[in-house]
């Protein structure tokens, strides 16, 4: 049994010049080839399961010609009943075996499927999901990968195992008699012009079912996520009708679907009808001139009523492989992006960081050469154990400066390195294994509190490691307010705590992990000042020997670190300690002073409004 863990290596559609759902195919027979062993076997019981299938109806024919005639013996009718009783439990076992095997197979590719599609979502850069919609994705590795398997499985078993059927039947009513044989199969090769009249529109109906089912999931998801704004914003009624417009659209793309799908099985029905009005019309005819006895009349009507199911069933097999080849499509589409951030061909032999970080002449900018700049010319060394802040206003590149620490975005070689190494050669995991990052959306998950503490510790985590990792964060405090403790659950993203209880949880998480360079993205933006200046005192030990950056709105968190920058617009504009900035009367101390007059102002609001005139006289 095989169970991959990584994306087939497919070389991307493009690259070759082919169609997509071509190339969605080609990527799907490496799974093929992965569980050969399980198609082996089904074919070997297939090839026998078709013989015992042509032999039951000869063996009725046989057991027919027997108890009509006068001169076989009870034993011989014995025999021969006992022969077709035996054949047929045989090819019912096969029966259950083929379909067994081909099943079990199906799932399996499902399954390897599911597991390097999530391990490829976890590999895709942050960009990759600024593009792609949340309940999308999720349709794939769900809808996606459910039509597939029934395409390998059903889909497959009839797709092969009919043809064979129809050969073996045909050879043998060829045999007993060629005329009546060629009446009935007269209207069979009409299947393929079916099949093909009916095979486009099938492919391009059931895409579409998949793209509406897809928008369907992506409107529950992003509801369920914001019910709180909606609820905030009574948007009740307004969400509703929205749901109801991707609804109704789903609906029609699956009624355009339903009146192909129930059309090409009622016609390719009509086809064994067709063979069985020849065989009564015929074979009567043929019995009345003497020209053919009762058993083979009987060997024939078996075979065409055994072939009736079959044959119906390949318009719905038709239907199911169109709509599994379009979600394979779909797949494709996601297994083919290419992470652009991952291990180079050439790395450095690094186990761990000493945590010195410097920027050389860094430029970024978010997407191609016509997005604007992100990051202009940024060039700073931070010493290993040291601690920098970085503030400035919104949107002047401060998380973007911290998120090209661990490569989070992709940059350019020859502009980011730490401990001397280019980052681009590091080894992506060894290099986000040194590196802890509390981003300002503290996300959480679905987990207790003490598991989210733990989360990048994993099972090896202990109860102390997570006591201390809370204390550190005064996390602590709040342990006693909740129903069960460190065991309670936080709810999805954490909705069970305070915005700053979720903030602390995600520090706690980072400092659990002892990295060597820790990055806090306006990590105490909710807390109030005096549980920030708590915090600050337990990360002032547990800052020591450690690289960390501050990224922060308000000066008070960045004022104690060694050396300080200042983004404004993506540009490096001011740079040195606290006492340093504000002498130097530039943005760094506007901000400090603009953060100052507005704490006083929340301290002493009747102050703000007997003053407010003569500010604005002043302004």
């Amino acid at each position: 049994m095989v169970r991959s863990m990584s994306a087939a290596p497919v070389t991307s559609a493009a690259e070759m010049g082919e169609s997509p759902v071509r190339h969605a195919l080609r990527r799907l027979s490496v799974y093929l080839r992965r569980n050969g062993v399980y198609y082996t076997g089904w074919t070997i019981l297939t090839l026998f399961y078709v013989a015992a299938f042509v032999a039951v109806p000869i063996l009725v024919g046989w057991a027919i010609e027997g108890a009509l005639s006068k001169d076989v013996s009870q034993s011989e009718m014995t025999f021969r009943f006992s022969t077709l009783l035996g054949v047929s439990l045989v090819r019912g076992v096969l029966r259950f075996f083929s379909r067994y095997l081909v099943f079990t197979a199906a799932r399996e590719v499902e399954y390897e499927m599911r597991n390097d599609l999530f391990g490829h979502l976890q590999r895709l850069p942050q960009s990759f999901y600024f593009n792609w919609r949340t309940g999308d994705l999720m349709s794939r590795c769900v809808n996606d990968l459910n039509a597939v398997r029934l395409m390998l499985g059903p889909g497959l078993l009839s797709v092969v195992q009919t043809p064979v059927l129809f050969l073996g039947v045909l050879v043998a009513m060829f045999v007993l008699d060629p005329l009546l044989a060629l009446l009935v199969i007269i209207p069979y090769p009409l299947f393929i012009l079916i099949a093909r009249a009916f095979g486009t529109s099938l492919h391009m109906r059931s895409l579409e079912q998949q793209v509406g089912l897809a928008n369907l999931s992506n409107q529950v998801q992003e509801v369920v996520s914001g019910i709180s704004v909606v609820k905030a914003y009574a948007m009740e009624s307004e969400q509703a009708r929205r749901f109801k417009d991707v609804n109704e659209d789903l609906y029609r793309r699956v009624l355009r679907l339903v009146v192909v799908n129930g059309a090409m099985p009622a016609i390719t029905g009509l086809l064994p009808a067709v063979g069985m009005f020849a065989v009564l019309l015929v074979g009567g005819s043929r019995i009345h001139d003497g020209h053919m006895d009762v058993a083979e009349f009987f060997t024939f009507a078996m075979y065409i009523w055994e072939l009736t199911f079959p044959t119906f069933i390949m318009g719905w097999v038709v239907a199911l492989v169109q709509r599994g080849s379009a979600a394979m499509q779909r797949i494709d589409e996601v297994l083919s992006v290419e992470p652009s951030i991952r291990d180079h061909d050439e790395v450095e032999a690094v186990e761990s960081l000493r945590g010195e970080v410097e920027f050389r002449n860094l430029h970024f900018r978010y997407g191609d050469e016509s997005s604007a700049v992100a990051l202009e010319d940024v060039s700073l060394h931070v010493p290993a154990g040291s601690t920098l802040g970085v503030v400035g206003p919104v949107g002047s590149g401060k998380t973007t400066l911290a998120s090209v620490i661990p490569r989070l975005y992709e940059v350019e070689d020859g502009q980011v390195f730490l401990d001397g190494v280019d980052v681009n050669r590091l080894p992506l995991g060894m290099l986000r294994s040194n590196i802890a990052m509390v981003p300002q959306d503290s996300f959480l998950f679905s987990l207790s509190l003490a598991e989210n503490v733990a989360y990048g510790l994993g099972e090896d985590a202990t109860d102390e490691e997570v006591a201390q990792a809370a204390q550190r964060a005064q996390l602590t405090k709040d342990i006693h307010e909740l129903p069960h403790g460190f065991a309670t659950l936080v709810g999805e993203r954490g909705v069970m705590l305070s915005g700053g209880q979720r903030q602390r949880t995600a520090l706690a998480r980072a400092l659990a992990l002892r990295p060597s360079i820790l990055i806090l993205d306006d990590t105490l933006s909710a807390v109030d000042a005096a549980t920030e200046s708590a915090i600050q005192a337990e990360l002032s030990e547990v800052f020591k020997g450690r690289t960390v950056v501050v990224v922060a709105s308000r000066v008070s968190t960045v004022r104690d670190c060694d050396q300080i920058i200042v983004m404004d617009q993506g540009r490096l504009v001011e740079h040195g300690t606290h006492a340093s900035l504000m002498a130097g009367q530039g943005l760094y101390a506007r901000l400090a002073s603009e953060q100052a007059r507005s704490d006083r102002a929340n301290d002493h609001p009747e102050t703000t409004e007997a003053t407010s005139p003569t500010q604005e006289s002043t302004s």
